[in-house]
């Protein structure tokens, strides 16, 4: 993650609980139930927002909007968002670092110590391989 700018993040969640960086897209099933899960699980969410399954306007209308944070919550729940305007070079970085390291599908999972997982998890399972961050 180190390549990464801090530009191509939505950051949510409990600002001062465990990090965990997830790779999604906001069209993904999986991603929107994990989205639930985290929430729940109490961590703060480092959220980078890859275009899988062609939702590159999506992504660019939740990054853009003025509380990317709610706008993500809001695409998760099936909500039309209005277009917006900004600096989208953070998204190509998303994109650019998933293609190199073989990211490509969602959800992934990034603990903080780097490891990482692919895929849905329910809560007890995630909740557990997040305690084995060193």
């Amino acid at each position: 993650l180190t390549g990464l700018p801090k530009s191509g993040a939505i950051i949510w969640g409990n600002m001062s609980g465990p990090t965990v960086t997830v790779f999604s897209d906001f069209t993904c099933a999986y991603c929107r139930a994990l989205s639930s899960v985290l929430s729940e699980l109490n961590v703060r969410v480092v959220e980078r927002p890859i275009s899988i399954l062609g939702s590159r306007a999506l992504s660019e209308r939740v990054y853009c909007a003025k509380d990317p944070a709610r706008a993500l919550r809001r695409a998760y729940a099936g909500d039309t968002l209005e277009p917006a305007n900004c600096d989208t070079s953070g998204l190509d970085a998303n994109e650019k670092f998933a293609a190199a390291n073989g990211i490509a599908g969602t959800p992934v999972i990034v603990r903080s110590d780097g490891a990482m997982i692919e895929g849905y998890r329910p809560k007890d399972a995630l909740a557990a391989w997040l305690k084995g961050a060193r």
